[in-house]
């Protein structure tokens, strides 16, 4: 699987920058089942908070309005963190949410409503899974994980 990645730490203009963010494309907008995309990402600060948000990028030719997905946060010691999600992608009336142009969108969604904290200095391994019906799922380009840290 095609890997693009940017570490960002510095605040650029007005809006911040995240901690962490890491783009995962997919071949050919095929995303399969069995192809899990996986986000390593190392914390120190268990006194923080973390925003947690998933880019998604499609295509216009997408042949849902959402997209369901099985989401883990591990460490170490086992799983943190577990449960399935919605993505929505769509307006009910079919008008696609989000930004772009050329026959891309990109949502952004928070990966959970509340923000993350963790127990332990840790590498964590954030997981996200289709569980769309479609083997292979077409139309979804890529997917992002970005880290915020929230203000005190």
């Amino acid at each position: 699987m095609a890997t693009t990645s940017l570490l960002a730490a510095a605040s650029v203009g007005c809006s911040p920058s995240p901690e962490f963010a890491v783009v995962r494309d997919i071949p050919g907008e095929a995303w399969y089942a069995d192809s899990m995309l996986v986000f390593d990402v190392e914390i120190a600060d268990t006194t923080a908070t973390y925003r947690v948000e998933v880019d998604v990028r499609h295509a216009g030719t997408y042949a849902y309005r959402n997209l369901y997905v099985g989401r883990d946060v591990l460490n170490k010691g086992g799983t943190v963190y577990h449960d399935t999600a919605e993505f929505q992608l769509a307006s009910p009336e079919g008008q696609w949410i989000g930004d772009g142009i050329t026959g891309l969108k990109t949502v952004t969604l928070p990966y959970r409503s509340e923000g993350l904290r963790v127990p332990k200095p840790d590498t964590y391994r954030f997981r996200l899974q289709h569980l769309m019906r479609d083997e292979p799922l077409n139309g979804i380009h890529s997917v992002a994980l970005k880290l915020y840290r929230e203000a005190p």
